[in-house]
């Protein structure tokens, strides 16, 4: 069964299943307060995710920017992938475009199977052991505080090779759709197939929670993820990337 989101379905489950640590609105777009948790958290977004963005103009994109830069943020905008209109005012404007992203989705239930004993376990709070996994990936305090802030269903996943600690990942809830986060896998425990066992087990613990699609987010350039994604029959269904003023630091 294919499982297809809305651009305003799909806008709404990464607000809320990675939520910024504040939203205001200014004009047509939702700014965000990032807290230093990353682009997704801190680029600003169009209230109307279905539209265009034709009808926005210079002077809401610069004030949008002068509120990010006043937060000690990058004047930067999520741009769906039907959002032409805003694409090209802001290219117009000298933003450049960074980390086309990907969305995939797959139908919980055709994922959805218990992990090998002893391989993953979901839990929630994560362990100390887990966030010095999700450490060595580059996901941070910043990271683990969005995690805390999320309010629906969600949980951790714990990945196990050999009785050791090996992987550690993030999925929320909201709308019926059950979003994977912050799959790390620890370096030594890579190709030996735990993040495929980690997936079938997120995805068993969402169907159990009501879930019917369950999605993920990866940049195009990351084509290991990519493909261990599409081996588990997940189809893309919509893409995003961001424009960042040129000459202007990239967020880390």
């Amino acid at each position: 069964m294919t499982a297809s989101l809305t651009p305003e379905r799909l806008a709404r489950v990464i607000a809320e299943t990675w939520p910024p640590e504040r939203v205001e609105t200014i004009g047509p777009f939702a700014m965000a307060h990032g807290g230093g948790g990353g682009n997704r958290v801190s680029a600003a977004r169009l209230l109307n995710a279905g539209a265009s963005g034709s009808e926005v103009s210079r002077d809401e994109i610069d004030s949008v920017a002068a509120a990010q830069r006043a937060l000690g943020q990058e004047a930067l905008f999520m741009v769906l992938g039907h959002q032409t209109g805003l694409d090209g005012l802001l290219e117009a404007e000298g933003y450049t475009t960074r980390d086309e992203t990907v969305a995939l989705t797959v139908a919980a239930a055709d994922l959805a199977a218990p992990p090998p004993r002893v391989t993953c376990f979901d839990i929630w709070p994560p362990l100390a052991v887990q966030e010095e996994i999700w450490a060595q990936g580059g996901i941070g305090p910043a990271r683990l505080a969005i995690m805390n802030r999320v309010t629906g269903p969600k949980t951790s996943l714990f990945g196990r090779i050999g009785d050791r600690p090996a992987g550690s990942a993030f999925i929320a809830i909201e709308d019926g759709v059950a979003m994977l986060h912050a799959l790390e896998v620890a370096p030594r425990a890579r190709r030996q197939g735990l993040a495929a066992h980690m997936m079938r087990a997120v995805a068993h613990w969402a169907e159990a929670q009501g879930a019917e699609i369950f999605a993920v987010l990866v940049t195009r350039k990351n084509s290991p993820a990519l493909g261990l994604y599409t081996s588990l029959g997940m189809n893309p269904v919509g893409k995003y990337y961001y424009r960042v003023k040129l000459g202007e630091t990239a967020q880390k």
